[in-house]
């Protein structure tokens, strides 16, 4: 009679907690799995808050196969263990949980509630009658989810972390730390053993007298220290994800390199390369293999991943990564794009999801019909798959398949380059022309056979305005004049001594001569910048050669007064003529960085810093880096 009582109170609970969840609790048994979750915890139990909080933040980061709900919990638990240690990083870890809850449709307290409910649901049906299998968990994913029997430690862990009554970190914490410094200060501990949770147990499916669930089921066993200095390496189980915090393991990553001479670089462009690596270590989504476009958010541009390639294929060439790694990377980044949803089922959309490749609306929430396409982004893109696939001929095959999806019909027409924008469901096509971004992306599409020739004579679209006595193109109509495209022709298309090339020299020389006039430090560009708008261009002359020397944005009816100067281009106007001038751009520049975090998008003639740290920015360093050496 009891047990008939326990098993309807069971099939009643069941029923509770199904009706209230949609969280889909996917990846747990490949958590509580992994060495590195059992590490984190035993830190924690131990108090080593910091160390724990780094390894859970990247487990969260970079582990596959769970889904936002699970790494939100991880990225919960990060921000617990770094606030028990006063260290601000707690804040950031919050804020990666929250938006992953988000992307889930749901809150912290929402999946707290729900994980609570099941966690307890799990215990009682594993010692209970055999209401559902062994190792088999109610609620997770939809009503039964098998799971391992390891996945009780999820519950000890549960409440070491003390996670059924957290609410969010406490307010005031100022105490920043970098990732050496932490394991260097673990270094420095006196030698102790360390508590792991022993993987016989906190098991499901085991009476209840062997495997309570509670911390007292965690055994004491001695498990190596990471010891760390300058030039030491990370230890084993950081090596198990590709995103790293610390420079250390950029710097070990580097000697690992293969044995085959190349040129040298100089220390300052190397140093600057492992630098703009950062961000992509802190900004890699290991589910799709693709990268946020602006830091700690997870959205993307078509070019933005074509730049994400050519940094890619920069960190491989100067040895920041190694060929495994680069394989990795590289091989799960063109499996996506070559099963992502394409707009209308022909080309790329705008933009999309960088952990999970869904297409982006423009209110920045997914969408199943896209919002168009645009003609130089697919352009980059397209540059970079050819680029790519002459480089590492293992992956030709690939590259081939993910154009080959594509329908060009309309990005290539008549002789011309398009776009296409949705507005009010109906369907503009518009044509790219002029001198910068449209014949860049004309060249890029010439490699895949796609004869862009009407956009690639960008003469008759050309004007000239005298400035500081140097004749500089404009656009009569189409894109204002900075620097990235023109950039990028001699770096990705090569120099011929053409007059394209000349055109592009006075681009660099007019930016050149207004330092010279002014003092104002000048390396113009288009991208990101830390306030509104939020998207700018520093425009050397706008469309059809108005004005000089503008901040213009799509977003603003009239100019603003944020024309900045742009550490990419430092960069790149660097690699490319190494001159007084430009050497004096990238000293200025250089310190522009967070060592964790990469590179900053430059400095607005006012002298304040635009803070913005993007993929643009540290892609495009990478590549000026790669540049150089080569030549």
């Amino acid at each position: 009679m009891l047990t008939s009582l326990r098993t309807i109170l069971f099939v009643i609970l069941l029923i509770f907690v199904v009706s209230i969840s949609h969280a889909a609790f996917d990846g747990v048994g490949q958590l509580v799995s992994s060495p590195t979750f059992a590490e984190a915890v035993a830190l924690y139990k131990n108090g080593k808050y910091d160390p724990s909080a780094l390894l859970l933040d990247d487990l969260a980061r970079n582990l596959r196969g769970i889904s936002p709900e699970v790494s939100g919990l991880v990225f919960v638990m990060a921000s617990r263990a770094a606030e028990n240690a006063g260290n601000a990083r707690a804040y950031e870890s919050w804020g990666m949980a929250t938006a992953r809850f988000a992307r889930a449709g749901m809150s912290w307290q929402q999946v707290r509630s729900t994980l609570d409910q099941q966690l307890e649901m799990a215990r009682l049906g594993a010692s209970g009658p055999a209401a559902v299998g062994t190792g088999q968990s109610p609620g997770f994913a939809g009503p039964a989810v098998n799971l391992p029997p390891e996945a009780g430690r999820l519950a000890t862990a549960w409440k070491l972390f003390g996670l059924k009554h957290y609410q969010r970190p406490a307010p005031g914490l100022r105490r920043e730390m970098t990732a050496d410094q932490i394991w260097n200060e673990l270094d420095d501990g006196v030698e102790a053993p360390v508590t792991v949770i022993p993987y016989s147990e906190g098991v499901w499916g085991q009476p209840q007298s062997s495997a309570k669930l509670n911390e007292q089921n965690f055994g004491a066993i001695p498990i190596p220290r990471p010891v760390l200095n300058q030039t030491s390496v990370l230890p084993s189980h950081l090596k198990e994800v590709p995103h790293d915090h610390s420079g250390a393991a950029a710097a070990a990553s580097y000697a690992a390199s293969t044995q085959q001479k190349k040129p040298a670089v100089s220390e300052q462009y190397m140093r600057a390369a492992r630098i703009a690596w950062k961000y992509f270590q802190r900004n890699y989504q290991p589910a799709t293999g693709l990268y946020n476009g602006l830091d700690l958010y997870a959205v993307t541009t078509v070019w933005e991943i074509g730049t994400s390639l050519a940094a890619l294929n920069a960190a491989h060439a100067l040895e920041i990564i190694t060929d495994a790694e680069f394989k990795q990377r590289a091989g799960l980044m063109l499996q996506t794009l070559s099963s992502m949803d394409l707009y209308n089922n022909e080309l790329p959309n705008k933009l999309y999801f960088a952990d999970s490749a869904r297409m982006v609306g423009e209110d920045q929430k997914p969408t199943s019909s896209g919002i168009g396409w645009n003609g130089p982004d697919i352009g980059r893109l397209l540059l970079w798959l050819k680029k790519t696939a002459d480089l590492h001929p293992e992956f030709k095959p690939i590259c081939d398949k993910i154009f080959q999806r594509m329908r060009t019909e309309r990005l290539v027409k008549d002789g011309g380059i398009f776009s296409m924008s949705v507005y009010l469901n109906k369907e503009q096509l518009q044509p790219e022309a002029g001198f910068g971004l449209p014949s860049y992306a004309a060249e890029s599409c010439k490699f895949w056979n796609l004869d862009a020739w009407k956009t690639r004579d960008y003469r008759p679209q050309l004007g000239f305005k005298n400035v500081y006595g140097i004749n500089v193109p404009f656009n009569k109509s189409g894109p204002a004049i900075s620097s990235t495209p023109f950039a990028l022709m001699l770096m990705e298309l090569g120099r011929s001594g053409s007059e394209q090339d000349r055109l592009i020299r006075t681009i660099y020389e007019v930016q050149a001569a207004r330092f010279k006039k002014t003092a104002k430090l000048t390396a113009a560009d288009t991208g990101r910048i830390d306030r509104s708008p939020w998207v700018a261009q520093s425009a050397i002359i706008t469309s059809g050669g108005k004005s000089e020397w503008q901040c213009i944005s799509p977003y603003a009816d009239t100019s603003l007064p944020l024309f900045w100067v742009s550490t990419a281009t430092a960069f790149c106007w660097d690699a490319l003529f190494n001159n007084a001038y430009t050497r004096k751009l990238v000293q200025e520049l250089f310190p522009l960085h967070d060592i964790e975090k990469g590179f900053m998008a430059g400095k607005y003639d006012t002298g304040q810093i635009n803070k913005a740290i993007t993929l643009e920015t540290n892609g495009l360093i990478l590549e000026s880096a790669m540049y150089r050496r080569n030549q």
